[in-house]
């Protein structure tokens, strides 16, 4: 017997928390998250996605991309061919305002109805509200428009987190002395706004507070490739190769050009004033 929640899971916020306590609580043998999986990035990459959910304790993530074949599906076939014949549900646990099938034509209502028909029972939750308003990707994905990580952080239940490989730069931050520790964010990861935040990283000689930079470094690259530049203070230890978490805690600033390295220099050394 399968129990079964479906939704894009962008984040696993603390809305979809809601949902997997529940999910949980049925009584079947195996417990499964139906993600859909839209394009382009998105709150958590797919292994952080797949790590979350193990500590949960769900048992399965089937993933469904979203093609245009699944976007035309009626609200029966997909009732069939996924719930029923993939993932043969006996209990299925969505929102109350979960829609499905074609131009989300298919309502609670529906899924009641087929799922009579196709043998399992539908388990409607309320929506999780928190600050007056329901809690979606949606707010969250608009705090982080804005580099509020604190609102964001609330909504989500878990930290804001990028890791990566420390990797070569241009090392100017050494010469002005600001050395700084650097990675290429995840594709798969949506980052906030460009700017400079108060965060924490952890590397493998401990965890420091630090200042860390989000975009393409305007006042010393031409080019577009985006990268996480943190400053540890005095930590100036070779690190490149090994693997580091970068924990965004509060935005100080936008990120900007400056006339000259001077300049810079001068601003960085407000921003790690806290160091």
């Amino acid at each position: 017997m399968t129990s079964v929640t479906i939704g894009k899971f962008d984040g696993f916020h603390k809305g979809h928390q809601k949902l997997l306590r529940e999910l949980l609580k049925c009584e079947a043998d195996t417990s499964v998250v139906c993600k859909i999986d839209l394009p382009g990035p998105g709150l958590l990459t797919k292994q952080e996605q797949e790590e979350y959910l193990s500590a949960a304790g769900i048992d399965r993530l089937v993933r469904l991309p979203f093609t245009a074949d699944f976007a035309r599906q009626t609200p029966e076939d997909f009732v069939r061919l996924v719930l029923a014949e993939q993932l043969e549900a006996r209990h299925v646990i969505v929102g109350t305002d979960f829609r499905f099938g074609y131009q989300r034509s298919g309502d609670i209502e529906a899924l009641t109805t087929l799922g009579k028909q196709y043998g399992f029972s539908v388990h409607p939750v309320e929506k999780l509200e928190m600050d007056g308003s329901p809690v979606s990707s949606t707010r969250i994905r608009a705090a982080y428009e804005k580099g509020s990580v604190e609102e964001a952080e609330h909504m989500l239940g878990h930290e804001i987190t990028f890791s990566g490989m420390v990797r070569h730069g241009r090392e100017l931050g050494r010469t002005i002395g600001f050395p700084t520790l650097n990675l290429i964010p995840d594709e798969e990861k949506l980052l906030p706004r460009f700017g400079v935040y108060e965060s924490v990283v952890t590397t493998t000689k401990g965890q420091f507070r630090a200042v860390s930079n989000i975009g393409v470094r305007p006042t010393v690259n031409d080019g577009t490739d985006v990268t996480i530049e943190s400053h540890l203070g005095h930590f100036s230890e070779d690190l490149y190769g090994e693997k580091i978490f970068v924990r965004l805690v509060r935005f100080i600033r936008p990120e900007m050009r400056f006339d000259s390295v001077g300049e810079l220099k001068d601003q960085m050394k407000k921003d790690a004033c806290f160091l």
